[in-house]
């Protein structure tokens, strides 16, 4: 089959001519090599997910990282934590499986998929994420798509348990070294999906982890 310019979804370099994911990013590189947590943001069909599903490839072709695409575009309807964050733990865990590092590793899927049902919706994500990144032996790079389709309590549970994770680096506990949060809003537009204008965020802010908030045009240039 000859290839083509695709427009109509995730591309497949084997199907569609792509450029290089890390020539596209380069920005995106940088923040990993040097372990921050930062939102990507651009407008639906420019290439966000075609883009990061090829750089997780190339992360993981290597021998320094190891990088994990998780959409969570299913959890859209599913504002209430209780309900939505063990549906994100379930997304982590398969995303988890499919890695060629956990290749062989069914019984840490499986003790991972214990977890998420005993402590899922109080601290599931952190967890499940700080066991992966123990596991592996190596910085993990977690690259969740579609994280603006996230709301109300499930985003707040969601951002406090990355932020709590991302804490406690600091002391020596495992967790993912880098993780992007990817979609079409600004760090300002999460806030605003959060609570009404006239609460506070307060000390408890789950986006001061977020340390810097990109618009990639390069998408479409």
């Amino acid at each position: 089959m000859e290839r083509f310019f695709n427009i109509a979804g995730p591309c497949n370099p084997a199907d569609h001519y792509m450029l290089p994911a890390m020539a596209r990013l380069p920005e995106v590189i940088s923040l990993i090599r040097k372990k921050q947590y930062f939102v990507v943001h651009a407008q639906r069909q420019c290439g966000k997910t075609t883009a990061f599903l090829a750089l997780a490839k190339e992360i993981n072709a290597g021998s320094e990282r190891v990088a994990m695409y998780c959409s969570l575009e299913v959890v859209n309807a599913f504002p209430r934590a209780e309900v939505g964050i063990p549906m994100i733990c379930d997304l982590i865990i398969n995303a988890a499986a499919i890695l060629p590092a956990l290749a062989g590793k069914a019984e840490l899927v499986a003790s991972l998929r214990a977890m998420a049902k005993d402590n899922a919706a109080s601290s599931g994500v952190r967890q499940i994420l700080s066991s992966l990144a123990a596991a592996l032996g190596k910085p993990l790079v977690v690259f969740f798509d579609e994280a603006d389709c996230l709301s109300d309590e499930t985003l707040l549970t969601f951002l406090r348990q990355l932020r709590d994770g991302a804490i406690s680096l600091e002391k020596g506990v495992n967790f993912p070294a880098s993780i992007a949060l990817i979609g079409m809003r600004d760090i300002r537009d999460y806030k605003a999906r959060i609570r009404p204008e006239s609460e506070s965020l307060g000390s408890a802010s789950p986006f001061n982890v977020l340390t810097k908030a990109m618009s990639l045009r390069t998408f479409t240039d």
